[in-house]
C-alpha cells in the first residue's frame, strides 16, 4: 500500500509541474504578446470546511486552500476565471459505542489532498459585488483515515489506489467582492462546492461538500 501510494505521489507530483509549467509559460506569452487590458492574473489563499455526504454521523473539518488564477473580461461586468490551486477535503466525524460498562467515542477523520482546476462565469452586479458558476475538476493525490476511540492516541490508515477515487467534478456556486475598501486589486470569495463522484469506494454514497472563504490579490 505505502509502495503504490509513493507511485501516486510521484505521478501527481509531476502532474502538478506540468500544469504550473504550462500556466506560466501560457501566462508569459500572454505578457510577451502585450495581449490588451482585459487580462488578469494573480494568487488566492484561504480556509475550507468540508464534509463527505451522505456518510452517517457525518461532521466538518477545517482545512486549507491557496493557488494562483487568471481572469478575462469577456464584456462589461462580466468575466471568465480560471484557476489551479491546492484543496483539502475530507471529514471529521463522531459518534458513542458501548464498550463493555462504559460508552467510548469514536472519532473518524478522512483526510483527502486536491489539485483543483475550475472554469468559472463571474458577473458583477456593483462595481464592488458579484456573483459566480461554474465547474470544478479536481484531482486528488493522496487520501487518509484516522480513528481515535476514547482518550487513545489517532491510529492512522494511509489509502491505495483502489480505495478512493483520484478524480472528482461538480458544481461551484459563490459570491465576490473585489475593489474592497478602494483596493482595487484585492478580492475576497466565498465559494460552495458540490461533488457529483463518491470519494471514498465500496462504502456507498458519499461526494465532497465544501464551502472556502480566500483573500487573493492580481499582480496585474
Amino acid at each position: 500500500m505505502k509502495t503504490t501510494l509513493s507511485i501516486i505521489k510521484k505521478s501527481s507530483s509531476k502532474c502538478l509541474s506540468a500544469l504550473l509549467m504550462v500556466f506560466f509559460l501560457s501566462l508569459s506569452g500572454v505578457l510577451h504578446a502585450q495581449i490588451d487590458e482585459n487580462l488578469h492574473a494573480g494568487f488566492r489563499g484561504g480556509l475550507g470546511m468540508s464534509t463527505l455526504s451522505g456518510f452517517e454521523n457525518n461532521g466538518l473539518k477545517l482545512g486549507f486552500t491557496g493557488g494562483v488564477c487568471a481572469q478575462y473580461n469577456i464584456m462589461k461586468n462580466q468575466d471568465i476565471l480560471t484557476e489551479i490551486y491546492y484543496s483539502t477535503g475530507g471529514q471529521l466525524s463522531q459518534q458513542w459505542t458501548d464498550n463493555s460498562s462504559e460508552q467510548l467515542k469514536i472519532y473518524s477523520k478522512y483526510n483527502l489532498h486536491y489539485i483543483n482546476i475550475p472554469f468559472i462565469y463571474q458577473y458583477y452586479f456593483t462595481d464592488i459585488l458579484g456573483v459566480e458558476a461554474g465547474t470544478n475538476f479536481s484531482f486528488c493525490f493522496s487520501g487518509s483515515m484516522k480513528t481515535k476511540i476514547g482518550n487513545n492516541g489517532w491510529q492512522k490508515t494511509d489509502f491505495g489506489k483502489s480505495d478512493y477515487n483520484s478524480f472528482d467534478f461538480g458544481l461551484i456556486i459563490g459570491v465576490f467582492t473585489s475593489n474592497l475598501l478602494q483596493y482595487e486589486d484585492v478580492f475576497v470569495s466565498l465559494r460552495a462546492y458540490f461533488g457529483f463522484l463518491d470519494v471514498v469506494k465500496n462504502v456507498g454514497s458519499n461526494k465532497n461538500v465544501s464551502i472556502q472563504v480566500s483573500v487573493g490579490y492580481m499582480l496585474f
